[in-house]
C-alpha cells in the first residue's frame, strides 16, 4: 500500500514537493483554495480538492484521523498554514506535520501548534549552496536519492515494542546485508532525537521509540521492512 500524503498548498515549493512524492511513488492529494493552483495541478495529473481546511470536517474527509501518513502545509497563506497545523495536530497526535515558515518567530508558533517539522525556504536554499560549494559530489549523490527516479530511496523505520530490533544491540545487527540494505544509524529518542552512525562501532541498545535509517532498492527496503514488522523470514 502507498504511502498517503498530502499537500496543502499548490505553490512553487509545494508542486515540487509533490512532483517529487510522485516521483517516489506516494499517493499524493492536492489540497488547496486557489483556483489557479488547483488547475496547475489537475494539470500535473493529481487528485485535486478545492478546501481551505479551515473546518475539521474537511480534514476527517481526507482521512486524517488514520489514513494519511503526512501533510505539508506550504499554501501561500501563514495563517491559514498555522491553523491547520493546529487542527491536524488535534485530530492526530502521531501525524507527521511538516510546514513552512520565513521567520523564526513564524517557526516557533507552528512548532508550538503541533509541526512535527518546519522548513525556512530560505536557509535550506542557502545550505544547499554552501554543500554544493564544498561538497559537490556528495550533494549530487544524495540528490540523485532523493529527488531523482532513481529506485535507490533512504527510508525510517520505526522500532515498536514488538520489533525483533527492539533490545538488540546496533553492533550486533547484520541481517540487512541479506536484503541488499546499507544501515547508516538509529535515531535515539532517549537521547533526544541524536543520530548514531552504524560506522562509529558504537554498540547502542534498541528501544522502542528509536528510528533505523536505511538506504536500499525499494522492493528491497519493503521487504526489510516486512522482515523488521515479522512478516518474513531471516536471522540475526
Amino acid at each position: 500500500m502507498k504511502n498517503r500524503v498530502i499537500v496543502y498548498g499548490y505553490t512553487s515549493l509545494g508542486s515540487k514537493i509533490a512532483i517529487t512524492l510522485k516521483d517516489k511513488d506516494y499517493e499524493v492529494l492536492v489540497v488547496d483554495f486557489d483556483e489557479d493552483n488547483l488547475l496547475k495541478a489537475k494539470k500535473d495529473e493529481f487528485k485535486t480538492y478545492n478546501y481551505t481546511l479551515l473546518n475539521d470536517d474537511e480534514l476527517i474527509s481526507l482521512g486524517i484521523e488514520n489514513k494519511i501518513d503526512s501533510i505539508f502545509c506550504v499554501s501561500k497563506s501563514d495563517k491559514n498554514n498555522l491553523f491547520v497545523t493546529l487542527s491536524v495536530r488535534n485530530l492526530n497526535r502521531n501525524l507527521k506535520i511538516i510546514s513552512v515558515s520565513k521567520t523564526k518567530a513564524e517557526s516557533k508558533k507552528l512548532l508550538v501548534a503541533g509541526a512535527t517539522k518546519v522548513l525556512n525556504p530560505n536557509d535550506l536554499g542557502a545550505l544547499k549552496i554552501y554543500r554544493n560549494l564544498t561538497k559537490p559530489l556528495m550533494t549530487k549523490v544524495l540528490d540523485d536519492i532523493l529527488f531523482t527516479k532513481s529506485d535507490l530511496n533512504i527510508s525510517q523505520i520505526y522500532i515498536n515494542k514488538n520489533s525483533i530490533f527492539n533490545q538488540k544491540f546496533l553492533k550486533n545487527i547484520k541481517v540487512h546485508k541479506q536484503f541488499n540494505i546499507l544501515l547508516l544509524g538509529i535515531m535515539d529518542k532517549e537521547l533526544g532525537d541524536k543520530f548514531i552512525f552504524k560506522t562509529k562501532g558504537i554498540n547502542h541498545k534498541i528501544d522502542e521509540g528509536d528510528i533505523l535509517v536505511i538506504v536500499g532498492k525499494n522492493n528491497d527496503l519493503q521487504r526489510f521492512r516486512q522482515y523488521v514488522e515479522g512478516t518474513v523470514n531471516g536471522t540475526i
